[in-house]
């Protein structure tokens, strides 16, 4: 619980990003490869918005990604703009209860939720710490010779690997991760709670 609480923070950043400037990549990509499912109920739903707004009659006019900036701006010039603050809402509303069916009934892990073991030997951590700690979990996965790309999400480290057989867990749990997923043969996601982003960030510091 402690853990979702730090993801439900991150969250509402990104999906307050997302309100005010339109770009939805960010929250999309913190599901759309843990939970593929949830991304095509997320097409399903958007499209059928779409086709509800064109029906109505209502036309806006965006000049970037339809965001709120974007809507504020164009206001004067849009047809009915009032009337897709009360699409949204509704369509906010279904959203929120197709998720959380789909993810309880499927048992889906999206971030946060299936993450609750992460080992609180890294969540304190800052700075210098944080530091040792990346050139242990380098070390772990092979060195920065054996790495074709690196990035993290909110609570997991991201790598393509070229030899995934040097890929150490052992080592990995050691250095503070709860756990590595293989979604590949060469493609792991490494647990380790909301210190990701900073962790991912000393380790491509050390493999330049």
């Amino acid at each position: 619980k402690q853990n979702k609480k730090a993801v439900s923070g991150l969250l509402l950043g990104i999906a307050f990003t997302s309100f005010l400037t339109g770009i939805t990549e960010p929250i999309e990509f913190s599901f759309m490869f843990l939970a593929p499912g949830l991304y095509l109920a997320h097409a399903v739903l958007s499209g059928i918005a779409l086709a509800v707004t064109e029906m109505l009659g209502i036309k806006c006019g965006f000049g970037f990604s339809a965001g709120l900036i974007d809507y504020i701006l164009n206001f004067g010039i849009s047809t009915k703009p009032v009337l897709l603050i009360f699409i949204g809402l509704i369509f906010g509303v279904i959203y929120y209860f197709v998720f959380v069916y789909a993810i309880k009934k499927f048992n889906l892990p999206t971030p946060g939720r299936l993450d609750e073991d992460v080992s609180t030997a890294l969540s304190g951590l800052t700075g210098a710490q944080l530091k040792e700690k990346a050139a242990e979990i380098l070390n772990a996965i092979g060195g920065k010779t054996n790495i074709d790309s690196l990035d993290a999400c909110i609570t997991r480290i991201r790598l393509t690997a070229k030899d995934g057989s040097k890929i150490d867990e052992a080592a990995l749990k050691r250095a503070g991760a709860s756990g590595v997923m293989k979604m590949g043969s060469n493609n792991f996601q490494i647990v380790v709670g909301t210190v990701a982003d900073p962790l991912a960030t000393h380790m491509k510091t050390l493999m330049r």
